[in-house]
């Protein structure tokens, strides 16, 4: 026997023979009774979806308990009309959670996940299945597989978990109260004060209870008592988790960069293996960038190349090339990058995260070596050493898998520059056919094409050949990535004091972006909504509204305010200062963009910046065409 999933609901349903070769649906798994540590053969049958046709389709399976266990690449291989894996499950595993992708495409199940409940001898659903895909939808499932961040499905799933096993409620404390506290506003201190009296009530109390005890005391108001736990666990246990974190905290705090390094030396004496220390290392080196030391920079990421992250060597060496300051510094600093980020690709020095499966793991760390072999790259460019700076920045163009408008704007800019014409067009042309490419590669394109041929004769037709075919597979993906949800109702205040409300743009197409000033990516992604704001400026069509959301200051108003003004952005800003917006839309990580219907419905939602202005222009101009 095995179980299949309907295309629309995922409802599961038994049919009467278990001849594989007979699968039909869209989704399933054998044998319908999973016990933890048993192998699960999975099918699937892509036909259905916005894969039909494709061969390169990967898959990913999360295991989890009351948290994320581990993800696993499941290879795929064609078995009669459909895709057939095998997962191990591990003896603590609770449930797994499936999604499908295929280059930038993804297939989670309309954004549930596909999702397999292990099962007790008796082939009930274990105790605390339902409420582990509970606490994945309330965050790792939103961030790692794109679920839905819906708090309110998650809640009713925690009630019906521990109305059917009230002796789980203690295994979930966290996420059961962090949903709480988001979808039952009235009534939350009251829920989160039983529980925390029935925790009290148990005796016995663990590292982890004590934490739970005085962080949520802490948040719901109850100070002394946060006060007493907090001096418990302490005491209790100096070692702990809690207390590292807080710290760390206190660390994050502290503005001297001298007393930062002294904090620093201490706590690694107390917590030699704490997961903080990195990070910690890494902010030491932030805090000299941001004073613009940057020769001290250099000498601290010298002597401590082994603690700091590899995304650290890129970082300095970024801003130093955004200032055109001291380019020997930052070559040396780019090199440290690239040869500890090489070193990380071949032996990485920390344990797999369990948020990655091994595959996803080794593409994020090329990433990072492609990007530290961009600065370093650059650098060479802006230093007049072209020659040297090529071949690091094709290296660059492949770690990073042509996706890097930035990256391959130089890379085709220096080809051109040396004269290498024919490669120059056979790369840009892949850039711009790929859909990575930018405005400036057409320029460059269009130089390159009138050195090796000797005129522009023909030009047009040529170039255009790549610019259709980015537009078609831009609009194939979009196409696939379109859905038709109701855009909830909103009420908020702009800068100016003036409240705004979604019905005001009845008809139109509308762009919401939720933001923050802390949020790096939402920073860059900014010079090209600038743009696209601008190119849309005399569409009376089309409306654009920033959702200032989760800001981390007192006065939020006056920090978007002085931010919109130095930046000098025409940006409408709405104050999400209650953060109830940003949670009606689920949105699991910023910045992101929701592109509304003139019927007030969501058909598109992107998630994070990637690639370059140019990208993130044409992407929006194509959406908002096909609504037009």
């Amino acid at each position: 026997m095995f179980r299949v999933f309907s295309f629309l609901l995922a409802l599961s349903l038994i049919i009467g023979c278990s001849d594989k070769s007979e699968f039909t649906g869209k989704f399933g798994y054998s044998p319908e009774d999973i016990q933890p540590g048993d192998q699960i053969k999975i099918y699937y049958n892509p036909d259905s979806t916005h894969f039909a046709g494709s061969t390169d389709i990967e898959c990913v399976a999360y295991l989890f308990n009351n948290k994320l266990m581990n993800t696993l690449d499941v290879p795929l291989e064609m078995d009669g009309n459909h895709l057939a894996g095998t997962i191990n499950t591990e003896k603590t595993s609770l449930g797994v959670i499936i999604k499908f992708k295929s280059n930038d495409r993804l297939d989670n199940n309309d954004k549930n996940g596909y999702v397999i409940h292990l099962t007790d001898e008796s082939g009930e659903r274990l105790p605390g299945s339902l409420a582990g895909y509970a606490s994945a939808i309330d965050r790792w499932g939103a961030y790692y597989l794109d679920l839905d961040r819906d708090k309110e499905k998650a809640f009713q799933l925690f009630e019906e978990e521990f109305k059917n096993h009230p002796d789980q409620k203690k295994n979930f404390y966290q996420s059961y109260f962090e949903v709480v506290y988001s979808v039952r506003p009235e009534n939350r201190n009251r829920i989160i004060n039983i529980e925390l009296a029935q925790l009290e009530k148990s005796g016995g109390l663990s590292e982890e209870d004590l934490a739970l005890l005085a962080n949520w005391h802490a948040k719901i108001g109850n100070i002394v008592k946060a006060d007493k736990y907090d001096e418990q666990i302490r005491k209790r246990f100096p070692k702990s988790e809690y207390v590292q974190e807080k710290m760390f905290a206190e660390f994050k705090e502290t503005v001297s960069v001298e007393d930062k390094i002294e904090l620093l030396r201490n706590y690694e004496f107390e917590f030699p293996e704490s997961e903080y220390l990195e990070t910690m290392y890494d902010l030491i080196a932030n805090s000299y960038r941001d004073a613009k030391e940057y020769k001290k920079a250099f000498e601290f990421l010298n002597q401590n190349k082994n603690r700091v992250s590899s995304f650290r060597f890129y970082s300095v060496a970024k801003r130093m090339l955004e200032e055109n300051s001291d380019m020997e510094t930052a070559l040396q600093i780019s090199k440290l990058g690239e040869e500890k980020s090489r070193a990380e690709v071949k032996n990485p020095s920390n344990e797999k995260p369990e948020y990655y499966s091994e595959s996803e793991w080794i593409e994020d760390r090329e990433y990072i070596l492609g990007i530290n072999l961009f600065v370093q790259g650059r650098v060479l460019y802006n230093l007049e050493r072209k020659s040297e700076a090529i071949p690091i920045l094709e290296e660059a163009v492949s770690y990073t898998n042509n996706k890097e408008g930035d990256i391959n704007e130089l890379y085709s800019k220096a080809l051109v520059e040396s004269g290498d014409y024919s490669k120059a067009m056979t790369k840009i042309g892949d850039f711009i056919k790929m859909g990575y490419g930018t405005e400036k590669m057409k320029e460059y394109l269009r130089e390159a094409y009138l050195n090796e041929k000797g005129n522009t004769e023909g030009f047009s037709v040529y170039a255009s050949q790549f610019e259709d075919a980015a537009r078609q597979r831009l609009i194939a993906k979009l196409n696939a990535e379109m859905i038709l949800e109701p855009a909830p109702d909103f009420t908020l205040v702009d800068l100016s004091g003036k409240k705004v409300s979604l019905l005001d743009f009845k008809g139109k197409t509308i762009v919401l972006d939720f933001w923050a000033t802390w949020c790096g990516p939402c920073l860059a992604s900014f010079p090209g909504m600038k743009k696209a704001v601008q190119k849309f400026q005399d569409n009376s069509n089309v409306q654009f509204l920033f959702i200032n959301s989760w800001e981390r200051v007192e006065d939020i108003k006056q920090n978007a305010k002085d931010f919109i003004a130095k930046n000098e952005y025409p940006f409408h800003v709405l104050l999400d200062d209650k953060n109830e917006v940003i949670e009606k839309y689920k949105v699991s990580g910023i910045p992101t963009k929701f592109i509304v219907d003139g019927n007030k419905n969501i058909r598109f939602v992107t998630t994070g910046f990637s690639g370059s202005e140019d990208q993130l222009l044409e992407e929006l101009s194509v959406m908002i065409s096909m609504l037009q």
